[in-house]
């Protein structure tokens, strides 16, 4: 190990680190638990499917009565890394790949903190406090989330180089980087990410003279090419966001949804003090994934003393590194993000969410702790330029060690003392666990601060240095235990019973997160769907359906368009009603408990003929209509606009003889007997038409055509009008940015 190679072994144990938490993909196993289940790998495995039929994977005829596809953000679709898909086995490259994206994570803190002109210690500590944060961890089945949080701090590193260096090639990279992060699928930590790079920035133009605002100019190019570069997905999504039941934000319930509890401070200093779902201990209500936030303990105290030691250097005017000069920023940014984190539990959220543009975007104001933990992990590097070695340090480390060690010892001897009941309490076990690896982790800390050389060169240092770096991988391996439950690739098989698209099904919304998240996805217990994987498997539920190609109502995706989701809060509302409206939304049988189906009395169709439409003014009068008893939807369709409602007729219609469906189009062939109106019981989504005219909406959510008597064939059409300008200005975007990577700066 020479110095010049040393810091590489920060990496070497971050990727060693990672291989020993998560050593059972390389058995062949996968992730399963929550979102990989019911989000990522079906959309990716129905899209990747498609792909290979020889269609763009632009709609999702198999759930929601029709649903965009690579519009939807978090299907990632156009994310590089999510290609390696279609050659490697889905579910096992999508679980590697989310785990690679943890060492991405701690490859960019080192790069950004060596960029600071941080020790190799620190730089080693940012690194693995950041890439392996139980922030990350604990939600790496969230696959879009940890895709993007891995680009932050390599945003932050290219930033840094624009504003230290203005390289051209230092724009490409801030382009590239934010391009990747824009595509990896998840809005809010992009969100987040983005105004920690501006505000950086800002900072430290700001705090450097002269002001150099040209620099900082160029930071926000960089960013714009990177919008620029993800335009092929940026495009789609909005629209699909102008369309969905977010176009106007979220209400104010949802948007305080995991707001994080004070309590729950505790965590930094243990990852487990209130339990762990892994194994069942898990002692309190709420979602263990939402709340964590533990970088591990030796990174925190650093945290902590940098710190003191920036606030006592600027009472005492003493000199400190000068990579101390961003503590206070970082400190900063700690402060707020944990304030924000707070949400609905101080009054400063909520005044935000009402007065400030963008507060009321997103749910969980929890996950505001990605600055909490980025910047503990950059306070943390900072941090060891304070381990002196001073009389008094030695003192106070002696006596805190002693302190854990005896707060280690009681935990350990506090069964023999305390009444049997107490120790069948999960939670009272939970503390003394915590308490006891704290303790224990403490007591390493101090003996490492004891016996740091004094000389921080050759080979006695390397080693120690490897030895901090060791205690602190081996601490975070131990939070990661159980956070990802795996199960046999096979899970992702489809079923013997493979759906019959032909047919849709519908969960009742109470039903259906009852089996979801009460009886399966149990927050307190990952142990229950591991147990339950076959039952979980075969249940049908959203969005499951489309492993096997099945057709559902219902919908599980974070943007849902606007029609469907009203159409749907009709049907939960309206139990009465419920059946005639799932019969107009072509649904044919309905899932009981344990994925039992039952079929409707007069199933509906995907298509039919009706003899004419009754016209309303308005949505009111047409939703009263919808709910009449009398109403036959196979005999009339109401629609919004000027015209008359006559009453509806006995004639026959016709009949639709042939639907084929393929992906992107939907011909349908009919033998109409009159003139009439074909309705199909698909989303009438912007960019669907008819010979190139949009469809009509019938029924709030079914597409109406009128037709005229006789044999024919309907040709629907799903042609978006972002295609082509959103790939235009993605290859125009990545034309400049390797034109940045190959042009020669001016001397």
């Amino acid at each position: 190990m020479t110095d010049r190679g040393f810091p590489r072994v920060a990496l070497l144990v971050l990727g060693g680190a990672l291989l020993f938490a998560f050593y059972r993909l390389l058995l062949g196993e996968v992730f399963f638990w929550g979102l990989p289940a019911l989000q990522f790998v079906p959309w990716r495995d129905y899209a990747f499917d498609l792909l290979r039929q020889g269609h763009l994977p632009l709609w999702n005829s198999l759930n929601g009565a029709g649903a965009p596809l690579l519009a939807n953000y978090q299907s990632a679709l156009l994310y590089p890394l999510n290609w390696l898909g279609l050659v490697l086995p889905l579910p096992w490259q999508m679980s590697v790949t989310a785990a690679l994206h943890l060492f991405i994570a701690g490859w960019g803190m080192w790069a950004f903190t060596g960029r600071l002109g941080l020790p190799d210690l620190g730089r080693g500590i940012s690194a693995l406090a950041f890439g392996m944060t139980s922030y990350l961890v604990a939600r790496l089945g969230t696959y879009p989330t940890i895709t993007a949080a891995a680009w932050l701090p390599w945003l932050l590193w290219a930033a840094l180089g624009v504003l230290t260096r203005s390289k051209r090639q230092d724009i490409g990279w801030l382009g590239l980087f934010a391009g990747l992060q824009l595509l990896a699928g998840h809005a809010q930590t992009t969100w987040y990410s983005l105004l920690l790079v501006g505000l950086f920035s800002a900072w430290w133009t700001g705090v450097h003279r002269p002001f150099n605002w040209r620099r900082l100019a160029l930071v926000l190019g960089g960013l714009a090419l990177g919008a620029g570069i993800a335009a092929a997905q940026l495009l789609p999504t909005a629209e699909l966001l102008r369309s969905s039941q977010r176009s106007t934000g979220v209400d104010y319930d949802f948007a305080m949804n995991f707001s994080y509890g004070p309590a729950r401070t505790l965590n930094l200093l243990s990852p487990n003090f209130f339990g762990n779902p892994g194994d069942g201990s898990y002692a309190t209500k709420g979602a263990f994934f939402e709340d964590a936030v533990y970088v591990g303990l030796i990174p925190l105290v650093s945290a902590l003393a940098a710190a003191l030691s920036w606030a006592w250097g600027r009472l005492r005017r003493r000199e400190r590194p000068a990579y101390f000069m961003s503590a206070s920023f970082w400190l900063l940014i700690v402060v707020v993000a944990f304030v924000l984190a707070l949400g609905k539990n101080t009054p400063i959220f909520p005044f935000l969410y009402e007065n400030v543009p963008t507060f009321g975007l997103f749910q969980a104001p929890v996950r505001w702790h990605l600055w909490t933990v980025a910047g503990l992990s950059v306070l943390a590097g900072i941090g060891v330029g304070a381990w002196g070695h001073g009389k008094w340090l030695f003192f106070w480390t002696r006596l805190v060690t002693a302190g854990c060690v005896g707060a280690a010892l009681l935990a350990l001897g506090a069964p023999r003392f305390l009444p049997p009941d107490t120790l069948d309490n999960e939670g009272v076990q939970a503390i003394m666990r915590a308490v006891t690896v704290t303790g224990i982790l403490g007591a390493l800390a101090g003996v490492l601060t004891l016996t740091q050389p004094e000389i921080t060169t050759g080979r006695r240092y390397r080693l120690w240095t490897l030895a901090a770096w060791l205690v602190l991988a081996g601490d975070l391996v131990y939070a990661a235990q159980g956070l990802n439950p795996t199960v046999n690739a096979s899970f992702y098989t489809r079923l013997p019973q493979a759906g019959d698209s032909s047919e849709r099904g519908y969960w009742p919304g109470e039903l259906a997160e009852r089996e979801t998240f009460t009886r399966y996805l149990q927050f307190d217990d990952y142990r229950v769907a591991v147990d339950e994987q076959t039952a979980f498997r075969a249940s049908g539920l959203e969005n499951l359906n489309l492993l096997d190609r099945a057709a559902l109502l219902n919908n599980f995706d974070p943007l849902l368009i606007g029609s469907y989701s009203q159409y749907l809060a009709l049907i939960e509302a309206n139990p009465t009603a419920g059946e005639t409206l799932l019969r107009a939304a072509g649904v044919t049988h309905i899932y009981t408990a344990d994925g039992q189906r039952i079929a409707l009395n007069n199933a509906g169709q995907r298509a039919w003929l009706v003899g004419s439409v009754c016209w309303h003014t308005d949505e009111a009068s047409l939703t009263a209509a919808l709910l009449d008893p009398a109403w036959d939807p196979t005999r009339q369709a109401h629609l919004v606009g000027e015209g008359e409602c006559p009453a509806p007729d006995d004639e026959t219609a016709g009949s639709v003889t042939a639907i084929v469906d393929a992906g992107n189009s939907l011909t349908v062939q009919l033998e109409a007997a009159r003139d009439g109106w074909l309705i199909v019981a698909d989303t009438p989504y912007p960019g669907w038409t008819v010979n190139g005219q949009p469809v009509q909406t019938a029924n709030i959510n079914m597409r109406a055509v009128p037709v005229s008597a006789g044999a024919q064939s309907i040709a629907f059409e799903y042609s978006p009008w972002w295609s082509w300008p959103g790939a235009l200005i993605t290859l125009v975007a990545l034309i400049i940015t390797l034109a940045l990577f190959r042009s020669q700066n001016p001397e």
